[in-house]
């Protein structure tokens, strides 16, 4: 794993927040009843989670609403090499992942739905502990959005969010050898961009279209003159969703995102490069797709929805093998609806499998991450 981080660096000019383990950089959506479905929920998009995914599906809801998201995360390596400890790399822990309050008005017949949330679009955290050094990083990059959903006719409705971008990270390690010493590092992000949404609801068939503009995150580190502004490109989903029963729905999603022009802009003069100075992340393109249904059983006067899902979920860089390097997502989901209350937990498996040259030869990595995301949406009004 040591080499696979310094290979990074040598190829990819990361920013060094991105080297975390954990960073997702295909941004998907929050919600246990959309992860539950493989975060195929584009042309879904019917709760106050829509804000993430598609704000067009705000202007479905039709009471008020509060939601709240949590996510166990836990991140496990494994290796062909001879004798990979595995030990000292797994790390777990617990974090708020999204919150919304929605509020359905109305512009003449018109359905009109404002909601205000919160979701940590990128979890920062990762640990490493051995018997000569620990290394843990804590925060997180965080959006507050406010959203906005409209229908204009009983078939289309449009939508759009404000994501307020903020964050902040800790990286402490220490030192248990008593020779390198401990060290500490603090970074601040921030940044805005938009989000603009559209839903087609032909009843039994709903098609969705989500554009979220570029931006700038800006990192910055406490204490030092490293400031630099870091290229998120441009992202374009479309998604189509099929009530085939009154019990069954099934989706499809597929996202574009065009990370091989990303840039990184030095806004301070730091090391060898000096103001303004731009340079090449020499990244890959993502595309992603995601697909999933949902089907519901009913107990007396309650419904038990029952999910799977699946993704593909590729990185921005190649490996060894000049490959890029594409994971999987593998997810289901239960459910229980009682009146205005509605549980979920959704569980997520995400592996990927990458090739690395040693010295006598290649051997392949692998990393593993097992997500379970718990929820719970609970509505207002009759």
């Amino acid at each position: 794993m040591k080499k696979f981080a310094f290979l990074a660096i040598l190829l990819l000019l990361l920013p060094e927040f991105l080297l975390a383990q954990s960073v997702n950089l295909n941004f998907i959506g929050a919600g246990a009843r959309a992860r539950g479905m493989g975060g195929a929920f584009i042309g879904v998009a019917d709760d106050a989670t829509a804000a993430s995914w598609n704000p067009a599906g705000l202007a479905r809801l039709e009471k008020a609403e509060a939601s709240v998201v949590g996510v166990y995360s836990s991140y496990t390596p494994s290796s062909d090499v001879e004798g990979f400890d595995a030990e000292p790399y797994k790390y777990s822990h617990v974090g708020l992942n999204f919150g919304s309050i929605a509020f359905p008005l109305s512009i003449g017949e018109r359905n009109l739905v404002a909601t205000v949330a919160y979701q940590n679009v990128i979890d920062l955290y990762y640990k490493y502990s051995s018997d000569q050094y620990e290394t843990e990083r804590t925060g997180g990059i965080y959006a507050i959005m406010p959203s906005v959903g409209l229908q204009l006719t009983p078939m289309v409705s449009i939508g759009a969010a404000v994501n307020i971008i903020n964050g902040t990270s800790d990286y402490k390690q220490t030192d248990r050898t008593g020779f390198l010493g401990d060290s500490e590092e603090s970074y601040s992000y921030s940044g805005m961009n938009f989000s603009i949404g559209a839903l087609l609801d032909f009843e039994s068939f709903r098609v969705g279209a989500t554009l979220k503009t570029p931006f700038g995150l800006n990192e910055s580190m406490d204490d030092e003159d490293y400031d630099v502004d870091i290229g998120m490109p441009q992202m374009l989903g479309i998604g189509i969703a099929f009530q085939a029963t009154d019990a069954l729905l099934l989706a499809a999603d597929y996202e574009m995102r065009n990370y091989s022009n990303s840039k990184t802009t030095y806004n301070k003069a730091y090391g060898a490069h000096r103001e303004n100075d731009e340079v090449s992340l020499e990244w890959e393109d993502i595309n992603q797709i995601r697909v999933g249904a949902e089907y519901l059983l009913m107990s007396g006067d309650n419904i038990l929805p029952i999910r799977l899902g699946f993704a593909t979920t590729p990185l921005p860089y190649k490996d060894q093998d000049d490959k890029q390097v594409v994971g999987a997502n593998f997810t289901a989901g239960l459910g229980l609806i009682m009146g205005n209350i509605n549980l979920d937990v959704g569980v997520e498996y995400n592996t990927y499998t990458y090739e690395i040259q040693n010295v006598g030869g290649n051997n392949n990595y692998s990393d593993n991450y097992l997500r379970i995301i718990f929820a719970g949406v609970f509505h207002f009004g009759q």
